[in-house]
């Protein structure tokens, strides 16, 4: 397991720097941000949404690995 989450660290530190992140801190300092959050919770639908890509995610990557699986037969 330890060598997977290596490999996984080498090839997310090939990946280039969000492009976003100065504007998410700019956002920080919007003083009715927190109000707005209160109506409309945001961190709810990104939580929602990481889990609904990763669902999928996987169904897509289980079909390719099933495909391949029936090319190889």
């Amino acid at each position: 397991m330890e060598i997977v989450g290596k490999f996984l660290n080498w090839v997310f530190g090939l990946l280039p720097h969000s492009p976003f992140k100065e504007f998410i801190k700019l956002m920080e300092n919007i003083p009715f941000l927190s109000f707005l959050n209160w109506f409309i919770p945001f961190d709810i639908f990104v939580g929602i949404g990481t889990v609904w890509l990763t669902a999928i995610a996987a169904f897509y990557i289980y079909s390719l690995i099933l495909r391949w699986i029936r090319a190889i037969r």
